[in-house]
């Protein structure tokens, strides 16, 4: 059996634990407070721990199902992996998975650092404390239940779980340059009025992202991790296990190099994106038709390991399974709700009925303004069109207030104070009727 370790008061011997309110290590028994660096040198730890190979969540009842804190039922599929520790304070046995630092002794609530983070190689560089406390965290999981249409008005989630996890985050410094060349459109009229004017567009430019976070734990949801960013990374401070008692802590299984392939890969599509987004907010622009050449360099330049505090809350209601996840330090929310059928059948119904009235009442007000079949026959379809599209529109906007836990597909909020830097902006001078007479003029770029 391993031996776990745990910080001790030095002045009662009681059990410190890191206050997100106070950012101090503090001794439940006689009230005494320390800096990290007040409580003793930070303890080594001691025991390697073997290699953990694991399948990568997908789904919360995955993750639910390997939950970090699932560790201490021996049945459960987490606790294959795990290895069982002496607890310091009373020498119970203790199951924690390979890849958990610090956990607490179901027994006696003794705060235990475990030997996770052994291999040197795997502590992280830096560390991002706890500044939502636990009150604050479930204040917000409940406040992110509010203003939900599609959600039941019976709805009342009850938490089987609530835990503090420090998360392993992987931050890469990604460089970016290229150049796209663009057919792009101006949709004047519609129907079989409707007369599309070409234009030819040239951008080139760079752009530095700056700790783009990507977190390396298999067991942590891509969605929830992606989806409560971004953090305060300034606010980081040098790692030390002073700040992990009394929280959960997972240590990557993921290592850097294999996940800078996602951080360049949402590097890329953010440079590139926001290279169009520049083409199409040019006045009189409606889109692009084409991207008929482009290029794009990426390079990480930098990769920094760090573990960021988030609040994991496993909630049921009924036969439901929830995962909310609370960002630890801004305490945003995010976690998919159950949307409720009949609440969602009776709002498209209810406005698709509204819609067909009003814009049925409004056809026959202008009935008379239209004498001939065609005009008639347009002023039918955009009615039918509108009771149709609208209440679709109104539908996935509900649908999406219920997922806010999904996977980032840019790096957007990475960019370092420049932002993108265009070096190369050229357009044609006038329009074309054809794409490919501008296509021409592209190649002479």
């Amino acid at each position: 059996m391993s031996k776990a370790i745990t910080y001790q008061c030095p002045n009662c011997h009681g059990v410190l634990a890191f206050n997100a309110d106070s950012g101090l290590l503090e001794c439940a028994s006689c009230g005494s407070a320390f800096g990290h660096g007040e409580a003793g040198k930070a303890i080594p730890i001691s025991a390697e721990t073997q290699a953990r190979k694991t399948q990568h969540v997908k789904t919360v009842d995955q993750f639910l199902d390997n939950a970090p804190w699932e560790i201490e039922h021996e049945g459960t599929a987490a606790a294959k992996t795990a290895i069982r520790y002496s607890c310091p304070s009373c020498g119970a046995g203790v199951i924690a998975d390979q890849s958990t630092v610090s956990t607490s002794c179901p027994y006696c609530g003794n705060n235990m650092l475990t030997s996770g983070i052994a291999a040197a190689d795997s502590i992280p560089d830096r560390i991002l404390p706890f500044s939502i406390t636990r009150e604050q965290a479930e204040a917000q999981m409940r406040s992110h239940f509010k203003h939900r249409w599609y959600l039941s008005r019976k709805f009342n989630a009850s938490i089987e779980h609530m835990q503090a996890v420090y998360v392993p985050y992987h931050l890469y410094d990604v460089n970016v340059d290229g150049w796209a060349h663009y057919v792009a459109y101006d949709q004047k009229g519609s129907g079989e009025g409707c007369v599309k004017q070409f234009y030819g567009f040239k951008r080139a430019g760079h752009a530095a992202f700056e700790r783009i976070p990507i977190d390396g734990s298999s067991k942590m949801p891509d969605a929830h991790m992606d989806a409560i960013a971004p953090f305060d990374l300034s606010a980081m401070r040098a790692f030390s296990t002073a700040y992990v008692a009394g929280y959960l802590m997972e240590v990557a299984d993921e290592s850097a190099e294999a996940c800078r392939p996602r951080a360049e890969k949402l590097a890329k599509a953010s440079f590139e994106q926001d290279m169009e987004n520049d083409v199409t907010d040019q006045p009189a622009i409606d889109g692009i038709a084409d991207v008929v050449a482009r290029e794009t360099h990426v390079e990480t330049v930098r990769m920094q390991s760090c573990v960021l505090p988030v609040w994991l809350m496993h909630c049921t209601w009924g036969a439901e399974r929830m995962l909310f996840a609370v960002n630890g330090e801004t305490g945003k929310c995010v976690g998919d709700l159950p949307i409720s059928k009949a609440r969602r059948r009776a709002t498209v119904l209810v406005l698709a009925a509204l819609l067909a009235v009003v814009v049925f009442w409004v056809l026959g007000a202008m009935t008379d303004g239209w004498r001939d079949a065609d005009g008639l026959g347009f002023l039918v379809g955009l009615g039918i069109a509108v009771v149709a599209l609208v209440p679709m529109a109104v539908d996935s906007h509900f649908k999406n207030q219920m997922k806010t836990a999904v996977e980032a597909t840019d790096a957007g909020m990475s960019y370092d104070n420049q932002g993108l830097v265009f070096t190369e902006r050229w357009q044609t001078e006038g329009h074309y009727e054809l794409e490919s007479q501008v296509w021409e003029k592209l190649k002479e770029r």
